[in-house]
């Protein structure tokens, strides 16, 4: 796909386009639609990032309007993930630096939350009309009954802002390194897995995070609650670097991260806790410097 896309403009342009496309009708493929983003804003720079971004979001507005929806709307959707892709990407070309751009997300997500609650005081009113759309679907097919419905969609609701600033932060993350990683493979063999590796995002950002956990406890206030979540999402990619970074460190067997993988299949939000947690700990412990002194 990497080659495919550095080909040149036209084969770049065609991939952007279908993968936009696809996007919506199999929501995880916009993972390869903002990766090609970032791999052309890394190699090429943040104007052709964004022409290209610019593209994609106009890819799904004429596909809105042939829905009979709003062009706009369509092009705000679009553009939603593709533009923050171009920044984030930019931040890592100048700096290359992960650390840099993971810190970067986290004050991009965060703030969105806050600028949201802002604006919306009761962002459960926000979000339930639009979450209602999808209760009959829910409710065929897990079968309960409408009152059950009713309180699921509701707590739902009220979590949404927190969810999706998460959500936003681990779709933006994975698509950049896969973009890095097809960089990478193209001209520098080896170079995403030694960067991965070595991740840690630092002792601001993880200060920061335990003072929001620090007021959350103490007031039980919704939004500290929500900036908690956008961190856990940020901080599980130091989690992951951390078993990466020991596994090679060590010398064990790949067994061990297939076996890490295979419980987050199972237990998701857990393991997405336990790794942020362990993230926020090496930013002060340092555990993979310690390593090799053992």
């Amino acid at each position: 796909m990497a080659a495919y896309i550095m080909a040149g403009r036209m084969q770049a342009a065609i991939f952007v386009v279908i993968s936009s496309l696809l996007s919506l009708l199999i929501p995880p493929i916009s993972l390869l639609s903002n990766a090609a983003i970032g791999l052309i804003t890394l190699r090429q720079g943040w104007q052709q990032g964004a022409l290209f971004a610019l593209l994609g979001g106009l890819t799904i507005a004429i596909v809105s309007v042939l829905l009979k929806q709003s062009f706009a709307s369509g092009l705000f959707a679009g553009l939603s993930s593709l533009i923050p892709m171009v920044l984030i990407a930019s931040i890592l070309a100048m700096s290359r630096s992960w650390d840099k751009t993971l810190q970067l997300v986290f004050i991009l997500a965060g703030s969105g939350v806050i600028v949201f609650h802002l604006i919306y005081p009761d962002a459960a009113s926000y979000w339930k009309p639009l979450l209602d759309n999808f209760k009959p679907a829910l409710q065929q097919m897990y079968g309960l009954p409408d009152s059950k419905m009713e309180e699921y969609m509701t707590q739902a609701a009220k979590w949404a802002t927190g969810t999706f600033a998460a959500t936003f932060s681990i779709f933006a993350i994975l698509s950049l390194m896969i973009a890095r990683n097809w960089q990478a493979r193209l001209y520098n063999p080896g170079g995403f897995g030694k960067e991965f590796r070595q991740i840690r995002i630092g002792k601001p950002a993880a200060i920061a995070f335990l003072i929001v956990v620090v007021i959350a406890v103490l007031t039980g206030w919704q939004l500290p609650v929500e900036l908690l979540m956008v961190g856990i999402a940020v901080f599980m990619f130091q989690g992951l670097s951390l078993a990466h970074g020991v596994v090679k460190q060590l010398n064990l067997n790949s067994t061990w991260l297939i076996g890490l993988y295979g419980l987050m299949f199972l237990l998701l939000i857990q393991m997405i806790v336990l790794l942020a947690t362990f993230g926020i700990i090496d930013n002060f412990a340092d555990f993979r410097k310690k390593l090799p002194e053992r």
